[in-house]
């Protein structure tokens, strides 16, 4: 089981100064950090749809897209 509330405090730290794209990128990082299960529990924590989160994944991975 991950534990959301570190994410959660992390997210909601530094969610103020983020863009749409920077929250997107922000969750996809806590998701990709947590593991198997991490999209699920960064949605969760941050409230970001998964799919959101999902193309934050595709984003971090193809950066010059």
């Amino acid at each position: 089981m991950i534990d959301e509330k570190p994410i959660r405090t992390r997210y909601h730290a530094i969610r103020p100064s983020l863009d749409e794209r920077g929250r997107r990128l922000q969750a996809a990082a806590e998701a990709v950090s947590a593991g198997y299960g991490g999209v699920a529990a960064a949605s969760r924590a941050t409230k970001v749809a998964r799919s959101t989160i999902g193309r934050g994944i595709k984003d971090l991975r193809e950066p010059g897209r």
